[in-house]
């Protein structure tokens, strides 16, 4: 996987995350490893909503495999699964 194509993905999804879900003025404190899951930011509506915009804007369908806490946690996380499925879709 490139860097700089996992750095403008998490760049996207914490774009994504500080207006669409948080709001900017809430997202000052938001970082790659904010646990997402644990603070509530990501629950099943808002989850459901993240796979959309992921499938929308990269390409990458999620699969239920890898629907775990684990890959939601935080965007790095996030980042990661999308970055992996982009050259797997993709190739």
């Amino acid at each position: 996987m490139s860097t700089d194509r996992y750095a403008n993905i998490l760049d996207d999804l914490t774009e994504y995350v500080s207006v669409r879900l948080l709001g900017e003025e809430n997202a000052a404190d938001l970082t790659a490893n904010t646990p997402l899951l644990e603070l509530g930011v990501l629950n099943s509506i808002e989850t459901a909503r993240l796979l959309a915009y992921i499938r929308e804007t990269f390409g990458v369908r999620i699969s239920p495999v890898a629907m775990t806490t684990s890959n939601f946690r935080d965007l790095e996380s996030i980042a990661g699964l999308v970055a992996v499925g982009a050259v797997e879709e993709r190739a």
